[in-house]
This record gives C-alpha cells, sequence and structure tokens, in this order.
C-alpha cells in the first residue's frame, strides 16, 4: 500500500511510551505544586484567601500545556 504511513521501529518501543506517561506525571505534579505554593506564598503576604486556587489553577493550565507540547514532540510533530 503505497498511500500508508511508514512507522520506524522506535515508534513502537514501550520503553519511550513509559517514559512519556511518566513524564507528563511528573510535569503536572510539579508545576500544579508550583502554582500553588506560589498562590500560598501571595496569600501570606498579601492578607488575601484565594491566591492559592488562582496558583492552582494557573499550574494546572501550565501542566496541560507542557502536556500537550510532549505529545506533540513524541509524535513527531504531527496533528493529533
Amino acid at each position: 500500500m503505497a498511500n500508508s504511513p511508514q512507522r520506524t521501529p522506535q515508534d513502537d518501543n514501550p520503553w519511550r511510551a513509559a517514559g512519556l506517561v511518566m513524564a507528563i506525571g511528573a510535569e503536572l505534579a510539579i508545576l500544579i505544586g508550583l502554582g500553588w505554593w506560589l498562590g500560598v506564598m501571595y496569600d501570606d503576604s498579601n492578607g488575601t484567601e484565594y491566591g492559592y486556587l488562582t496558583g492552582f489553577i494557573v499550574g494546572l493550565i501550565a501542566g496541560i500545556g507542557s502536556a500537550v507540547g510532549l505529545i506533540r514532540k513524541y509524535a513527531g510533530g504531527k496533528k493529533l
């Protein structure tokens, strides 16, 4: 079949896929935790009550953006 996409052997590597999943999980956890911590620091210094929630949401958005970037890099720059 002339039009079928060619897959390289490295695409079938389960360790590469496991590394991708671990990297996504670690980045999400770190970015959410960092956003929450910065929000708590902001709350403590300014006497506010909801900075932690804002930091959490910003960290979550950053984590999702980072995960999308990793998946695109893993997929070889192809559109998903």
